[in-house]
């Protein structure tokens, strides 16, 4: 199963996010749901509030570790196996969280990344990019999974 985790740097107090249309769950300790997690290093060295996105089924169960992507993703996403893209009815939402994160880290700066557990074997980190060059990505379906890209902030 998919995950995707993306870390506000230097933010302090959580967003309210229940009016996304899909499951985020903000976490102060910035662990990774992941049994064995790619990017739990990269989130130790920084301060901030970790997010995990889920299906819009886990709303009602925010308690459990248990939380995954995979209806946020397209079906081309699905079934290709190398690319995350977000589906057209949770693009729009999954861009105005961003956004948002974006703006409320102290320092405007972002860490998205995405982990699949049968997916590819790689682990990627990517060079960092503005939220514009992160959907220009996402729509040339070039934001590849198991990877983290680190963003800043628009100029």
């Amino acid at each position: 199963m998919p995950s995707i985790e993306i870390l506000s740097i230097d933010q302090v107090q959580p967003l309210e996010v229940d009016r996304f249309r899909f499951a985020v769950l903000p976490d102060d300790t910035r662990r990774s749901h992941r049994s064995r997690p790619r990017f739990q290093d990269d989130f130790d060295r920084v301060s901030g509030i970790l997010y995990h996105l889920g299906n819009p089924n886990l709303k009602s169960s925010r308690s459990g570790r248990i939380f995954f992507a995979y209806e946020l993703l397209s079906e081309e996403s699905k079934h290709g196996g190398t690319f995350l893209e977000f589906a057209s009815d949770y693009r729009i939402a999954a861009q105005s969280l961003l956004a948002e994160l974006m703006t409320d880290s102290p320092v405007h700066r972002l860490l998205f990344t995405s982990d699949w557990q049968f997916g590819p074997e790689w682990t990627r980190r990517e060079p960092a990019v503005t939220l514009d060059e992160f959907w220009r990505l996402h729509d040339a379906r070039r934001v590849l999974l198991n990877a983290l890209y680190p963003m800043e902030q628009d100029q």
